[in-house]
């Protein structure tokens, strides 16, 4: 049996996920959904290899009353004007965020790893800025962990972000084998990127649904 630790940017995750469903229109696979998530990782094991871990690397979302006690008093105003078109619509995504990140670390070999955020000011129209931050220094540093005291076989990385090309190089040279799991219906994924893994596992997210989750009936599509 080998063993594969499992490594998701949940955020360019649910980016890929969300591009794909607004580039072909199949929106029943939901993101937020737990069950939908852990069996798109399952679908990418093969033979008699098993999850070491799944780790899962994000922030959690900012309030309503956090971003405005960041807000400069020369751009009240304008963060207001925002606020009122749109407070509805980031109280679901905050609330539907939270739910996910309480349920998902109920999962069979979940771990949960959260980064931290900074607030930038307010972009064009009073949306407010905010970025993630130690999010890629978390998940490098799990990574050399696990390969460093050999804890698994293989390393599973669910991101397109290059910056973790140097832990995968040292996966690598302690003896991991490095997986690239890849959706088909999105397979933009920088050559860099292959160039240090060892192997590309492709996936239709519209197969696995079909396939492992259920027949395509009502939507259900993920908050965006």
């Amino acid at each position: 049996m080998e063993r594969v630790a499992v490594f998701v940017d949940w955020d360019n995750l649910r980016s890929t996920i969300g591009h794909i469903q607004s580039s072909t229109g199949f929106r029943h696979f939901n993101y937020n959904d737990t069950f939908h998530l852990h069996t798109l990782f399952r679908s990418f094991l093969e033979g008699d290899e098993k999850f070491y871990r799944i780790y899962i690397y994000t922030a959690k979302m900012l309030s309503i009353d956090e971003i405005s006690s960041l807000i400069k008093e020369r751009q009240r105003s304008t963060f207001e004007r925002w606020l009122s078109d749109n407070r509805d619509r980031y109280e679901n995504k905050y609330r539907a965020s939270n739910k996910f990140l309480d349920e998902i670390v109920t999962q069979d070999y979940v771990a949960l790893r959260l980064g931290k955020l900074r607030f930038n000011g307010l972009r064009t129209g009073g949306y407010p800025d905010i970025v993630q931050k130690e999010v890629d220094m978390l998940l490098g540093l799990d990574i050399s962990h696990i390969s460093y005291l050999h804890l698994a076989d293989k390393v599973m990385l669910f991101s397109k972000d290059t910056d973790i090309i140097p832990a995968m190089k040292t996966a690598r040279i302690n003896g991991l084998e490095v997986i690239l799991p890849i959706l088909q219906e999105n397979d933009n994924i920088s050559d860099k990127l292959i160039k240090h893994s060892d192997i590309r596992r492709y996936r239709s997210l519209k197969e696995i649904y079909e396939t492992y989750i259920g027949p395509v009936g009502t939507d259900i599509s993920a908050t965006q």
